[in-house]
């Protein structure tokens, strides 16, 4: 592990028994680890393919940690009983991360991560279930996790660029926008690469 500020960064193995304290059973972990393991791969090759200087110790703790507030609100079984409020995990994982006594800094990141980052008015016209205030990420790193994410859901499929471009369009521009200036500040991951070694399909 490392500190900043007499805030740790826990390394992989702390992060991964912190999965499986809060995880419900070996399913529930294996669902949400493995996605939080996939958004770290495509966020570091986004730094890779780009050069891109950035922390990669906290970029890699905030994405293996980001989800870790979906065990307050998934079953047994995976599902969530209410998905309208299913965007607070990240208001948990931020609160469970600075409990656990780690960098604020991933707690920040952890907190904004929902989509590209919310405004109080995408909350308000979304009924999204959240604290109606600003959600928007303020590090390379917390953009890079955002980013990351749109790629990889925890069913657990990939999303295609396109495809996903286009959904956010129809609903989410404001969304829609963020997601193609990322993509063209940080480069579009080879899902299809990441499908066949994951095993996971990609949505249509």
């Amino acid at each position: 592990m490392l500190c900043y500020n007499s805030c740790m960064i826990p390394d992989k193995t702390m992060i991964e028994e912190i999965h499986r304290r809060y995880a419900q059973n070996d399913f529930i972990f294996k669902l949400i680890y493995e996605h939080c393991e996939i958004v770290a791969e495509i966020a570091n090759w986004c730094v890779e393919q780009k050069n891109l200087s950035v922390d990669k110790d906290l970029l890699t703790a905030s994405c293996l940690l980001h989800d870790i507030g979906t065990y307050a609100l998934f079953d047994g079984k995976g599902h969530d009983g209410n998905e309208h409020n299913y965007k607070q995990h990240a208001i948990f994982g931020a609160a469970l991360a600075l409990e656990e006594g780690f960098d604020p800094r991933i707690a920040d990141a952890i907190r904004t991560h929902v989509l590209m980052g919310l405004s109080k008015k995408e909350i308000e016209e979304g009924h999204f279930g959240m604290p109606q205030k600003d959600y928007f990420p303020a590090t390379l790193e917390a953009r890079l996790l955002c980013y990351a994410d749109r790629f990889h859901s925890k069913h657990p499929t990939f999303n295609s660029y396109e495809p996903f471009l286009k959904k956010l369009g129809s609903g989410l521009p404001e969304q829609a926008k963020k997601l193609k200036q990322s993509a063209e500040e940080f480069g579009i991951p080879d899902i299809e690469a990441l499908a066949k070694k994951y095993g996971h399909p990609i949505r249509s």
